[in-house]
């Protein structure tokens, strides 16, 4: 095999369509850790001419002693069954990180270990992986603890689906409340980006709130640019007068009910008994909706309930990171985000809708629980992922690397 490094075009023209592919294994994405501490390569693996894997290498360097620390962010891009040829793109990228002064190497591929269902209960005769740790292991990688990105994903299967089929396996409760928010008139559109403080502001509601740590504006503001076509901030709103008029027509709806009850009653063609419990329920709802209309008469013209950002390239749709306004969240507009993001998802050709982190959901002390509970109700699967694995190259620099290694921002849940 000869490794040679790769122009962004070459590496993003393999990664984009590699099906272990990730917004974290793209040109986009060096760019952007190139404005933090870290140096990108793009390196490919041929055989006879022919490119059998690629990653790209992001580098640290440690001021005091200049070591160099590597890092393969959900890399390598790489068939992991292959045994003999995973071995020998990992020795090719050893020399590669040495001739770069390198002294340590961290990898976390996106290959996940087993199925799970939304549950996370284990599929029988669903995938396991339990190839790659063998094969890691003989190519000389040491697993370790996670602590640098999310190893446990929410994500929902698009192959070969239409938003019917994703819509009809959501929780009773998802669909019951995306079916309701569009009788209101909830609705989604491009958040303008010259707004972007009042996205920081739901951002840092929500690090107080769960006691996080969350990236600067300049870390969004950094991404826009980087990202540029293949990132969307997408907020859910909703127009006073529409909502209102679309209040008054369910009160209607309700009661031409109530008048058709009223002469099927008179004409004997129902008991009292279930006549007198309709009609209660009737007048229930027209008091609810009233209150309800009530409550959005006195709202501004035109409401944003909450801004969710979005990775949009390769394989998968990424809900990143976002929230909805403390006022609006008895609402449950982020139901209808989601629901109108999938469908963008579908029309546009992703394979995957990925909701993103949810926490060890094995650990009962997860403190992404509540996360977890919300994100099951649109019905994909668990993803566990395979976890972080080290390459020792100086065995001198080891500890000092895995206890110095840089905190990656922006895409895990930190808590103070």
């Amino acid at each position: 095999m000869e490794l040679r490094e790769l122009t962004k075009k070459e590496f993003d023209q393999f990664a984009l369509n590699h099906p272990l592919g990730s917004f974290q294994q793209t040109s986009s994405w060096g760019r952007f850790m190139e404005g933090d501490k870290f140096h990108a390569y793009y390196v490919g693996g041929f055989i006879k001419e022919r490119l059998v894997g690629a990653s790209l290498l992001l580098s640290y360097e440690r001021k005091k002693n200049k070591e160099r620390l590597f890092y393969a962010p959900r890399g390598f891009l790489i068939d992991y069954k292959n045994e003999e040829l995973l071995k020998e793109f990992t020795e090719e990228v050893k020399k590669f990180i040495i001739e770069k002064h390198g002294v340590f190497l961290k990898i976390d591929p996106y290959i996940l270990v087993r199925d799970r269902d939304s549950e996370g209960n284990i599929i029988e005769g669903g995938v396991y992986n339990d190839f790659v740790e063998v094969n890691l292991t003989n190519a000389n990688f040491v697993k370790v603890n996670d602590r640098i990105q999310p190893k446990w994903l929410s994500r929902i299967n698009l192959k070969e689906k239409t938003i019917d089929d994703i819509f009809n396996n959501f929780s009773p409760k998802a669909r019951q409340t995306v079916r309701r928010n569009e009788r209101l008139g909830f609705k989604v559109r491009d958040f303008d980006f010259k707004d972007i403080d009042k996205f920081i502001d739901i951002i840092n509601n929500e690090s107080r709130k769960y006691n996080t740590i969350v990236p600067t504006k300049t870390f969004y503001l950094d991404l826009k640019q980087t990202f540029d076509g293949n990132i969307k901030f997408m907020e859910v709103y909703f127009k006073k007068d529409e909502v209102t008029s679309n209040i008054d027509k369910m009160i209607s709806e309700v009661r031409k009910e109530k008048e058709v009850r009223i002469n099927n009653y008179h004409n004997s063609k129902m008991t009292a008994e279930y006549f007198i419990d309709k009609e209660l329920e009737d007048e229930e709802e027209i008091k609810r909706l009233e209150n309800l209309k009530d409550y959005f008469s006195k709202c501004s013209d035109d409401v944003s309930m909450g801004i969710y950002m979005f990775i949009t390239i390769g394989n998968e749709v990424v809900a990143l990171n976002g929230g909805i306004v403390d006022e609006y969240n008895k609402l449950d507009a982020s139901y209808t985000l989601h629901y109108e993001m999938i469908k963008y998802a579908i029309d546009n050709g992703y394979k995957y809708y990925n909701l993103y982190e949810i926490g060890d959901i094995t650990d009962s002390n997860n403190k992404l629980k509540n996360s977890y509970n919300y994100k099951k109700n649109f019905g994909g699967e668990v993803v566990e992922l395979v976890g972080e694995y080290d390459l020792v190259i100086n065995p001198k620099y080891t500890n000092i690397a895995r206890k110095c290694f840089p905190e990656y921002l922006g895409v895990k849940t930190i808590f103070k």
